[in-house]
């Protein structure tokens, strides 16, 4: 059979297919693309069992045929040819003879593919029950939550973020390692029924964040135990994490003993200037509060030391000593876009709430450390 395509459209639909497969899955079936051909588009076909991708592509074919090959290798001779059209040839024996028709290289390539037989059957994209989403709306939710999940597969309810509507058109997601949390709800215009909420492993989420774009919008469904995205010609079916995502409402302060108003930049600036005087994996800090002012400080003694101070804005003339991750600070204050936050302070060992300013529905949280109580003085 005889395909003719576009390579720049072949080779992203690849490589989109192509993502979620690991190269250690060496010997198996899994360890290749699907290739389904039809007289009008090629479709392709990725999965770890875990999760599955299927995209579409346009394509013209003499024939119907469907095949197995290794996507990286495919992708990888794709790349190094000139972007114009391309012949692909396929014959009985399942070789898969690439030509480009451009006058630029005069050559062919052959990859090996394979019988299909043993490739899982991945299910459709079910249109009924789903719901459509803003691509940007969504995109901007993971982006801000992402970062506070536990890249951890041990803990499978930690290695995800937990979407929820816990009101009529709104529709809130949250993620936690259990030392930070994060937290970001959004008006939708349909309501989207969770139920009790669902885990979305991050590897999913991964995926469905780097095909989103900022403008259009994609259809989410979900059943017992796997969720759906359709964005654009691409379909992801995941598998939904099977577990109890922790009580994230327990953790939220009810109200503040004191709150500070801070330039977002300038924070995040001095913080990163005084993590560099940390060690990991705690890195930690001291942020000294008193009237209108805190100092921040960071002391290692083979590494040396850092202070400086910001001028701030506080609700009352407290003062007390906070220790707190900088690398954490400085991830949650990365995804704030607002010119300034406001952070909410219990207690020395109560958690940390930094919000921006004018955007109340979007939270980040951080459990403090332990300091000295001669460091509180």
């Amino acid at each position: 059979m005889v395909i003719k395509i576009d390579k720049e459209l072949l080779f992203k639909s690849i490589n989109i297919a192509d993502s979620i497969i690991s190269s250690k899955n060496i010997n198996t079936i899994l360890a290749n693309c699907l290739f389904n051909i039809s007289k009008n588009s090629i479709e392709i076909i990725s999965t770890d069992n875990e999760i599955a991708i299927r995209t579409k592509v346009e394509a013209q074919a003499d024939k119907q045929l469907t095949f197995a090959a290794n996507g990286k290798k495919f992708s990888s001779i794709l790349k190094e040819l000139p972007n114009d059209e391309l012949s692909i040839n396929v014959n009985e024996s399942l070789s898969i003879n690439i030509t480009s028709k451009s006058k630029e290289v005069k050559g062919h390539y052959t990859l090996i593919g394979l019988a299909a037989d043993d490739f899982p059957e991945i299910p459709h994209f079910v249109e009924e029950n789903s719901i459509e989403i803003d691509q940007g709306m969504l995109k901007e939710m993971i982006r801000k939550v992402i970062y506070a999940a536990l890249n951890d597969t041990i803990k499978p309810v930690f290695n995800g973020i937990f979407f929820i509507s816990d009101a009529k058109g709104n529709m809130t997601a949250v993620s936690t390692d259990s030392r930070r949390l994060a937290l970001i709800s959004r008006a939708v215009q349909k309501d989207i029924k969770f139920g009790d909420g669902i885990i979305i492993p991050l590897k999913t989420v991964n995926e469905v964040y780097r095909l989103l774009e900022s403008s259009g919008t994609c259809r989410f469904a979900y059943n017992n135990n796997q969720c759906f995205f359709k964005i654009g010609n691409t379909e992801i079916i995941s598998r939904i994490v099977d577990g109890q995502f922790p009580n994230y409402k327990q953790v939220l302060p009810k109200e503040h003993m004191l709150e500070i108003e801070v330039e977002t930049k300038k924070l995040y600036d001095s913080v990163k200037r005084a993590m560099i005087f940390t060690r990991e994996p705690a890195n930690k800090i001291i942020i000294n509060i008193s009237n209108n002012k805190i100092v921040i400080q960071a002391n290692t003694p083979e590494l040396g030391e850092a202070e400086e101070e910001i001028a701030v804005k506080t609700s009352k003339d407290d003062k007390i000593s906070i220790g707190i991750n900088a690398q954490f600070l400085i991830e949650a204050l990365k995804e704030v876009d607002t010119d300034q936050i406001k952070c909410g302070i219990t207690g020395q060992m109560s958690p940390v709430t930094i919000t921006p300013m004018n955007d109340a529905s979007y939270i980040s949280i951080i459990m403090p450390i332990q300091i000295k109580s001669s460091q509180n003085e």
